[in-house]
């Protein structure tokens, strides 16, 4: 069943419906294994949390489906009046090759039928499915803005690790220094012997090793708690291109001679939600010579192009480079998205 696209009207409306019910049924949240007939009703749930960027559905979809190969997954609904009233998933890398066993959770529930002790079984399901998994730690992220969540996971035991910055730009206000900059940018690269252009743009048959190349060189060097796994060209391709957010016409990479060097993309929901920037980087021996920042000036100039008026990006907070270019840029912090971790043994 394909989820409903929700206005802002229709999420309020929904709100009204759930405020009415009784007490007792704000309470009673009977999960049970989610399927892909609950993908749209799931996706309006997460929509509720922040009607400024409603979760797509058909994203969701494609994560719920294609994921990560080396991963392995458990999701739970409790639906009331045929919407999903409260979700939980739980899932973490395939044991084999991790050094130590770090589990996600995600915990929903409506925010008009909120309950700390709702909130809290949600939590211990995951927990207890981790455990029966041999997970060592729990690790959630969460919305510095979302303060009874926190203080739940505070109370159980979860500790802050680390934080990155939720940064939303306004095209139209920031319209002129941006396609400004872009120009600026342009000149500087044609200087310099770098191409821009679209991945559909490239002709070389090869191009999709070679950006595989730098895109895995450039997730290496994230700052991150949690160690990323190395995903083989044959699991990162259709991750990255079945994606229903990823076009190539939209996916901007740079070339010095034979070689990809750079990479900027934004993922534009296909259904409903705010485009968000992905990725961006370039290769070390590139670095220091504006390229990754001439790459996000050209996928912003796109947006602007394509009608958008609001860009949102998600960096760590001890990403410097990266953080010093947005701010260039005229980003604004929307929250802090707070990584917790609780051990579990």
């Amino acid at each position: 069943m394909p989820g409903k696209v929700l206005t802002r009207r229709a999420i309020n409306e929904q709100r009204l419906t759930f405020s009415s019910m009784p007490t007792s049924d704000r309470l009673e949240l009977d999960l049970r294994p989610a399927t892909l007939d609950d993908v749209g009703i799931v996706a309006d749930l997460e929509a509720t949390r922040d009607p400024e960027d409603p979760r797509d559905p058909e994203m969701l979809r494609f994560w719920w489906t294609r994921g990560s190969a080396n991963e392995v997954y458990m999701r739970l609904v409790s639906v009331r009046q045929g919407e999903a009233v409260a979700f939980v998933g739980a899932g973490h890398e395939r044991w084999e090759d991790t050094p130590k066993r770090f589990g996600w959770i995600r915990p929903v529930i409506h925010r008009d039928l909120w309950s700390d002790a709702g909130y809290s079984d949600l939590v211990s399901t995951a927990e207890a499915w981790l455990r029966s998994e041999s997970a060592a730690t729990a690790v959630v992220r969460v919305r510095e803005d979302r303060k009874n969540e926190l203080e739940i996971l505070d109370r159980i035991g979860y500790r802050e690790v680390r934080r990155q910055k939720c940064s939303e730009l306004d095209l139209g206000a920031a319209h002129d220094g941006l396609l400004a900059g872009a120009e600026r940018c342009r000149r500087r690269m044609r200087d310099e012997g770098v191409s821009l252009l679209t991945l559909s743009e490239d002709t070389d048959p090869k191009r999709l090793n070679k950006l595989y190349e730098v895109c895995i060189e450039v997730e290496k060097d994230i700052p991150t708690t949690v160690p990323w796994r190395t995903m083989p060209f044959d699991e990162w391709k259709p991750m990255w291109f079945e994606d229903p957010g990823i076009r190539e016409d939209r996916f901007w990479i740079a070339r010095e001679g034979d070689a990809v060097v750079g990479l900027s993309v934004i993922g534009f929901p296909p259904t409903r939600g705010l485009p968000w920037t992905w990725l961006t980087g370039t290769s070390r021996a590139v670095r220091g010579r504006g390229i990754a920042r001439a790459l996000k000036y050209e996928t912003m100039a796109q947006a602007i192009e394509l009608g958008y008026q609001r860009v949102r990006t998600n960096n760590d907070g001890a990403n410097a480079p990266i953080l010093h270019i947005n701010q260039e840029m005229g980003y604004r912090l929307v929250a802090p998205l707070i990584e917790l971790h609780r051990e579990l043994e």
